[in-house]
């Protein structure tokens, strides 16, 4: 039993993916216009422009676009370099790359009836929601361990945790966008983004090992015969998915999202030291 079984076993959720537009061009999560970042409170509306703010008669002494000028207070500086990090590898050129590079790719999709395309912001959209905590809680269990690990380690699985979903590029909208429960055909398809994951990143200049990692964090079955590092990303991505708020289901809480841990741990899944680690 997968990670969506046990969602849905435990929320009897229907999956309901973030709408995304075939072939939109890709969004700069750091653009003020992004739209994504306005806010529609106009007393707080420090995305509003500058000649926005002169219009309904608000004349600050100086127009501070916290995107851009304050990144701690939107995006932190660790956070910028992990978003910049992402789209060094989720961008056309790179996917692009990817696909002429390795035909395992293009087989893959083949092999599962699906075209052999792209769409950037399958990747985008959760950069903030998923990616860059999964990551940070990576950090955070990793040093909580106890043992001494080396930086090489360490760095290899922040990277594994930055890019980990980046094969979601390559599922098709409509099936991350379905309004009802996914079928069993259209979860094996969303299923391939691990392995398209891998695919990818052999193309790039990366360890190797980030590859084999991004490969392995939904094999549940398999998970307790791997190291440190494979445990602490497979239960970090877990926890992660269970704590965020998503389309098909509202935000669990701490002792909730442990809970279904604790239950895929007794279930051969997960070691519970591991999972001891979370939040």
């Amino acid at each position: 039993m997968g990670f969506l079984d046990h969602i849905n076993r435990v929320l009897q959720s229907k999956i309901n993916f973030t709408s995304l537009q075939q072939g939109k061009k890709e969004k700069n999560l750091l653009d003020p216009q992004n739209k994504t970042l306005n806010r529609t409170n106009l007393k707080n509306d420090t995305f509003q422009n500058a000649n926005e703010v002169e219009k309904i008669g608000l004349t600050p002494k100086k127009f501070d676009n916290i995107a851009v000028t304050e990144p701690e207070t939107l995006v932190n500086a660790q956070n910028l370099d992990y978003v910049k990090f992402i789209q060094r590898y989720a961008n056309v050129i790179s996917l692009t790359k990817a696909i002429k590079n390795n035909p395992n790719i293009q087989r893959i999709l083949e092999e599962n009836g699906l075209e052999c395309k792209f769409e950037i912001e399958n990747v985008t959209s959760i950069i903030e929601s998923h990616l860059i905590p999964c990551a940070k809680m990576v950090e955070s269990m990793y040093k909580k361990l106890g043992h001494k690990r080396s930086e090489e380690e360490f760095e290899i699985l922040v990277k594994a945790a930055l890019l980990h979903d980046i094969g979601k590029a390559f599922i098709p909208s409509e099936i991350l966008n379905k309004k009802g429960k996914l079928t069993k055909s259209e979860r094996e398809i969303v299923e391939l983004h691990n392995k398209l994951s891998y695919e990818i990143l052999k193309t790039t200049d990366l360890d190797p090992r980030i590859a084999q990692l991004a490969l392995e964090h939904h094999d549940y079955e398999n998970n307790l015969k791997r190291n440190a590092q494979n445990q602490v990303l497979t239960v970090a991505d877990c926890y992660c998915a269970l704590r965020e708020d998503r389309p098909y289901k509202k935000p669990i809480s701490f002792l909730g999202a442990k809970t279904i841990l604790y239950d895929m741990g007794t279930n051969g899944k997960f070691d519970t030291k591991y999972i001891s680690l979370c939040g």
